[in-house]
């Protein structure tokens, strides 16, 4: 219930009490985000920011302050939603260290694999619209291409739960905007082209692991699902999720890449740890054109709150739905499965497009995290309650992993409503 309070009657209100306890993993963690621990950070502190209309809610925008300057980050910028309805938003800090350029509610921040659940729920729409169907198979829909025969019964159900067995990328051990595809170019260059010659590329690479047997996170399935996408819908993927997703949603401010690569002022900019000069620097990079079903996506924490809200099947009056009841439920529910090929903790699963976790009291959660080009972002949305956190930051820390990291902020700022709001958390 949210409590009424002074001038701010019947508005959430931040509390002051929680800080964040030590984060206590249970269990042996594999991934990255035990790796990289908890240890003290080497990050020089910040200084306040100024704080505007531009800010966003000034309650909030205050809480985010202090908590930008704990974490010593240049920005970050956070949505709640109470109860189906967007509450708070608010963005502080720096859109380039070292400057007062500050970030604006409006701006544009890079939401990594968060895109995923875009894609998913675009399968889902055509999947809806008699299109295609769950246990569609990559050889149904590209009968005449040479594939491996493991490739020939992967479904696009298996792709976007991670349960195909496909390498992570096509070339483990680098990251996706410095690898060289070798793509023929005479052949085309157009994103649609180049995800076509991607599939041709991968299906003749032995998988990971058998289809369907172990869950194994892999950028490649969403390009290839993204490829499928485009064949039975006959239109580019980026064309397709316009239509189907952002114009009925009403979002207008979704591009792809770094969102400072075209607005360079007006912007934010992802920030890495140069440890030689021990400040935040600028990172410059360009993603591949044809990777937006596996990520990349810049958008305003407004435009990604419509998208969270249709998850939780709630729209503007006026606003169609997107999916039908069952489809919803599907991306939501995790295919049967029992061995991953590492062991995330958290008590969490895979579904179509979100990791989700079942809280003590029997809370249904979808959660997903996403880096890219220095930036990261996170949201956990409560789909009993109608509760949740979207969160980012142009940063990426170096003593512990970025994803935890806000992970943990986010369950700072849970804290920080306690008596206020139930919202979700992870830890």
């Amino acid at each position: 219930m949210i409590k009424s309070s002074g001038n701010n009657a019947g508005r959430l209100v931040p509390s002051t009490c929680g800080n964040i306890h030590r984060l206590k993993l249970c269990g042996t963690l594999c991934t990255a985000l035990v790796f990289h621990g908890c240890s003290s950070s080497p990050l020089s502190p910040v200084s306040p920011a100024h704080i505007g209309p531009y800010s966003g809610d000034l309650v909030f925008a205050h809480t985010l302050e202090k908590i930008r300057v704990e974490e010593r980050l240049p920005s970050i910028a956070s949505a709640i939603i109470v109860g189906g309805k967007i509450h708070f938003i608010a963005a502080v800090g720096t859109r380039l260290q070292g400057t007062d350029n500050w970030v604006k509610t409006n701006d544009r921040f890079l939401i990594g694999s968060c895109a995923k659940a875009f894609t998913a729920t675009l399968a889902g729409i055509l999947v809806d619209e008699g299109l295609l169907s769950w246990d569609t198979t990559i050889k149904d829909i590209f009968p005449d291409m040479e594939m491996l025969p493991d490739y020939m019964p992967i479904t696009i159900k298996q792709l976007l739960s991670h349960r195909a067995g496909l390498p992570k990328n096509l070339k483990e051990g680098q990251n996706t905007w410095s690898i060289d595809f070798g793509f023929d170019r005479t052949r085309g260059s157009t994103p649609q082209n180049l995800r076509q010659q991607y599939l041709e590329q991968t299906a003749l690479l032995p998988l990971s692991y058998p289809p369907g047997k172990v869950v194994h996170y892999s950028n490649a399935g969403y390009i290839i699902a993204g490829a499928i996408l485009e064949r039975v819908s006959g239109k580019p993927f980026e064309m397709l999720r316009e239509e189907r997703i952002f114009q009925p949603l009403g979002i207008t401010t979704a591009g792809y890449g770094p969102p400072a690569d075209t607005e360079r002022m007006r912007q934010p900019w992802g920030h890495y740890w140069d440890e030689s000069k021990h400040v935040f620097s600028r990172f410059e990079a360009k993603p591949p054109s044809f990777m937006a079903p596996a990520g990349y996506l810049s958008i305003s924490l407004h435009d990604w709150a419509k998208f969270i809200l249709a998850h939780m099947d709630i729209y503007p009056p006026g606003r169609r739905r997107l999916l039908t009841s069952d489809t919803l439920m599907t991306l939501h529910t995790p295919p049967p499965m029992e061995i991953w090929d590492i062991n995330i903790g958290f008590d969490t699963d895979y579904a179509l497009g979100w990791f989700t976790k079942k809280t003590d009291d029997d809370h249904a959660l979808i959660w997903h995290g996403g880096r890219g080009f220095a930036f990261n972002a996170v949201v956990v949305a409560d789909l009993t309650s109608r509760n949740a956190i979207l969160l980012v930051t142009n940063a990426e820390v170096p003593h512990i992993h970025p994803q935890l990291h806000l992970l943990q902020i986010v369950k700072k700022i849970k804290n920080r409503f306690l008596g206020e709001a139930l919202l979700p958390g992870i830890l």
